[in-house]
């Protein structure tokens, strides 16, 4: 994974990172990650898709690619 300011890479696919929050903030008291907040939270912040970088979960919108007409 490539991070350049607000773009990251993965998969040769761009993301546009729109929020960064440490992974702690979802953990249950099973130490799981509680995937329906999760989920909550990435669609309050306008992403699809979350990257996970160390201790951090990266919010992201994926970047289309350009279409030639």
């Amino acid at each position: 994974m490539t991070l350049y300011s607000n773009i990251v890479y993965n998969n040769n696919i761009a993301y546009k990172i729109l929020d960064i929050i440490a992974i702690h903030n979802f953990v249950d008291k099973k130490g799981n990650i509680n995937k329906q907040v999760l989920g909550m939270y990435v669609h309050e912040k306008g992403g699809d898709h979350v990257l996970q970088r160390q201790d951090k979960f990266l919010i992201c919108e994926t970047i289309e690619e350009a279409t030639i007409v």
